[in-house]
């Protein structure tokens, strides 16, 4: 019988701190050969996996599947299973939230049938979809996809995010011509924007982009729909349109949230991809608790800045990783849990010189089931800062769809039908244009649900016509 291996996971290597700190270089060096077999061999393989690990992956990966031909070295087997219903491991690897989705529900840690706590470590998936992904890509293999015979139809693209990436290889695949129309000279949307290269390498990113090419899928940037083309330009020559052009900017609605220095989290990590100038920020206060509020820290910091999150909720209901806050924490940064900020306060010349904050404290359950915070009196302190980053919901920029009248939300996301069918015939949409913001996984997962009811939609339209 099979020796339970409950508490030995193997973590990756990383670049240690001090040295980190100081480069935008991947600092999670990830495993090698040896590692990766031992961590799969932790794994024993549940014939019930669908109601654990794999139910809690967004795109159902056959995590077991995969891992078993890890620990038999057959490593472009799994790259097989993986891509089945992952297009990207590298980057999945990278940036899921796994302690959250499928490493949450190993039966190592955590017996999602019985819904009690083990008393192990789960299987380190994440590190192991990633190695699978270096590893094909590293080797200079090139595992083919098999594309069908041309359809005949042609779909237009707009944004070049991972929804709009999903959807584009689903039809692809599908035997569908795809042109995808991004706005920014670079492809791969917050991918490439809005995950720092510390965490994720941009040469990987290419990469996977490259494999889309080489199924014929075509890329056009600088084009800004609804203004360089129109939508409806665009819903004239082509027979359908996905619309997948994330969402941008939010608002905190407190008082000075219009101060100069005062970011949208994507607006300060575009700056930084693009190089922009950013020595004059000294001290920077990110309010928000997750995986973007993260993504800002590790980039001020290198930067740095010295670095304050604030979050009103604690750790346990924040949407980052654990191994995150614990990375930032090592890198010198202040985290503030259990804060409000009330006001963002400025200077004579209008810039942003400190964050009025108040504490608070776990009052009764919300509607989402998490314990509400609520204000602690005569708890209120500044945080000096010369800089503020808004990394809290965000909503979609209207210019590709405005043009049309498309329904919108009361939030400003797309409303979509049961088939990711917006208000007007043919116009398609998914990924945080639609939910408002969520993972890369869910995304994509949401482009490729799209992209199928998009081909079922050409083939039933132009059957019957």
């Amino acid at each position: 019988m099979k020796k339970i291996r409950y508490y030995d996971r193997n973590q990756e290597v990383l670049m240690p701190v001090e040295k980190r700190t100081k480069t935008f270089e991947e600092y999670s060096l990830g495993y090698t050969i040896n590692l990766a077999i031992d961590e799969a061999k932790r794994c024993i393989l549940c014939k019930d996996a669908d109601k654990r690990c794999m139910k809690g992956c967004p795109i159902n990966v056959d995590i077991p599947g995969f891992i078993s031909k890890i620990a038999e070295g057959n490593i472009l087997e799994a790259y097989k299973i993986i891509t089945q219903t992952d297009i990207f491991p590298s980057i999945c690897g990278r940036v899921c939230p796994q302690e959250r989705q499928c490493e949450g529900a190993c039966i190592l840690y955590f017996d999602t049938v019985r819904n009690k706590r083990n008393k192990g470590l789960p299987v380190n998936i994440g590190a192991l979809e990633k190695f699978v992904g270096d590893f094909v890509r590293i080797s200079g293999i090139e595992p083919s996809v098999e594309v069908e015979d041309k359809k005949g139809y042609k779909v237009a693209i707009v944004g070049s995010g991972p929804a709009s990436l999903g959807c584009a290889y689903e039809l692809a695949r599908r035997g569908i011509d795809v042109e995808v129309y991004e706005a920014l000279p670079k492809l791969g949307g917050v991918m490439f924007y809005g995950i720092p290269n510390a965490r994720l390498d941009k040469s990987i990113l290419e990469y996977e982009i490259n494999k889309l090419k080489k199924m014929g899928v075509k890329f056009h940037t600088g084009i800004v729909i609804g203004r360089s083309v129109s939508l409806k330009e665009l819903k004239e020559s082509f027979d359908a349109v996905f619309i997948g052009v994330g969402a941008g900017r939010g608002n905190l609605g407190i008082k000075g949230d219009n101060l100069i220095n005062v970011y949208s989290a994507i607006e300060f990590l575009m700056n930084i991809a693009l190089g922009c100038p950013m020595a004059d920020i000294k001290k920077v206060a990110i309010i928000g608790g997750g995986f973007t509020a993260v993504d800002c820290a590790i980039s001020a910091i290198r930067f740095g800045m010295e670095t304050h999150v604030v979050y009103r909720r604690t750790r346990e209901t924040s949407s980052a990783r654990d191994e995150e806050w614990d990375h930032i924490q090592e890198e010198g940064a202040i985290i503030h849990w259990l804060t409000q900020p009330k006001e963002i306060i400025g200077d004579e010349n209008g810039y942003a010189k400190g964050l009025l904050c108040v504490k608070m404290e776990l009052g009764e359950p919300d509607e989402s089931g998490r314990p509400r915070p609520v204000e602690v009196p005569n708890s209120e302190f500044v945080i000096d800062c010369d800089a503020v980053v808004l990394a809290i919901g965000q909503k979609p920029n209207p210019i590709a769809f405005e043009e049309l009248n498309l329904k919108t939300t009361k939030w400003g996301t797309l409303e979509v039908d049961q088939h990711y069918m917006c208000s007007v015939d043919g116009i398609f949409a998914s990924g945080d244009v639609v939910n408002g913001g969520d993972t890369v996984v869910r995304a994509l997962k949401e482009g490729k649900e799209a992209a199928k009811h998009i081909y079922d939609y050409l083939i039933n339209k132009f059957r019957r016509s």
